[in-house]
């Protein structure tokens, strides 16, 4: 038995052990996602199944292990279905128990066990494609439509949350396409095939782990469903009609510049989770009228207006004793934003240069 074998089984082992004890957090771990969380428990444990019985089958095929009987059962039409009503749920459209029709074609396939390579069998391999690769176009189309509509709404925290959802319906795309053409790589060369192989095993495992890493630390997108979405429309439908009637007086300017005031003074933007909500609450605004103040006044979105904001105390934080004491990304936590990257790209887009090569000109400076 060569390394290579050793070497694939402990990363197969790794995933389908990791996938089983994430599913099992996904189901204990009190979130207002509750719901959502179990078909995501679903999936990870319908990924699990799978790494784990083929590594199963490989070690009988290498009279490691001596199985009189097996288990014949394929959850591989399970797993985009739990993926895709997880992705709905969360996103708050609502949830509705035909989405469950989804897992039918999986459940007859275990049923009906159909003769290899008759035309029932052939036609069952390819409902794999057929139906899980629509599935995942779906619902990146209905995340970057609802990832649009929200930009001027809602906090870091909660774009953070759909990048991450975005992030793993690519890479489980990316799965797809190593599995279709793995069987086609390794028929025209052993050392493509080998090659499919690996990067078949690493995309498990990174899914496996991201799924892991993100699942937990994502911020709730929101806290109601369904009615919240139609209200969201309904504000966006409706700004977009006023915007152009709208004329920014000396009233409007100086209700602006009374909301810039109270959130410097107040260093609202502080607070790394503030969202258009939290804020309009905090000033005694409707969301809808901050919203046309922000967009029309500053000529920027909500991101954008209160990223202004902590870059400037970023440069205050970074020119006093603190910046002895503290990091840079310390100092940027501090002043507001709630990650690396999120801080640098905010930075550089408004002072031109990185925080480091303005930390750099101010020792010169001195």
């Amino acid at each position: 038995m060569d390394l290579e074998f050793y070497f694939l089984t402990f990363l197969e082992l790794l995933s389908g052990f990791s996938a089983i004890m994430i599913g099992f957090l996904f189901l204990t771990v009190k979130s207002k996602n509750q719901i959502a969380n179990i078909f995501m428990a679903l999936f990870m444990w319908s990924l699990a199944w799978i790494i784990l019985s083929n590594m199963l089958i490989d070690f009988v095929e290498e009279n490691i292990l001596d199985f009189p009987h097996f288990i014949d059962f394929d959850v591989i039409l399970l797993i985009i279905p739990s993926l895709f009503i997880y992705i709905i749920i969360t996103i708050n459209k609502s949830f509705n128990v035909w989405f469950l029709l989804l897992f039918l074609p999986g459940i007859i396939f275990n049923i009906f066990h159909f003769e290899e390579d008759s035309i029932l069998d052939i036609i069952s391999a390819l409902l794999f494609p057929l139906i899980n690769l629509p599935l995942m176009i779906i619902a990146y189309r209905i995340l970057i439509k609802h990832k649009m509509k929200v930009a001027n709404y809602y906090s870091e925290l909660e774009y953070k949350t759909m990048s991450w959802i975005k992030s793993i319906i690519i890479t489980v795309l990316i799965l797809h396409f190593f599995i279709l053409f793995s069987e086609v790589a390794e028929s025209l060369n052993e050392i493509l095939g080998d090659l499919f192989m690996y990067l078949e095993v690493f995309t498990v495992l990174f899914i496996v782990y991201w799924v892991g890493y993100n699942g937990f630390f994502q911020a709730q997108l929101f806290s109601e469903s369904g009615s919240k979405e139609n209200l969201l429309q309904e504000l966006v439908s409706k700004e977009k009609e006023t915007q152009k009637e709208l004329a920014i007086d000396t009233e409007v300017q100086k209700r602006f510049e009374d909301i810039r005031l109270k959130i410097k003074t107040e260093k609202l933007f502080q607070n790394p989770s503030l969202n258009l909500r939290t804020l309009a609450i905090g000033i005694g605004i409707k969301e809808k009228e901050l919203s046309k103040l922000i967009n029309q006044c500053s000529e920027t979105n909500f991101y954008q207006f209160i990223n202004h904001f902590r870059v400037e105390e970023f440069k205050n934080l970074i020119a006093s004793p603190k910046a002895k004491q503290m990091s840079i990304l310390g100092l940027a936590q501090e002043a507001g934003f709630s990650s690396k990257s999120t801080f640098y790209s905010a930075f550089k887009t408004l002072e031109g240069m990185t925080p480091k090569q303005y930390e750099l000109s101010l020792n010169k400076s001195e």
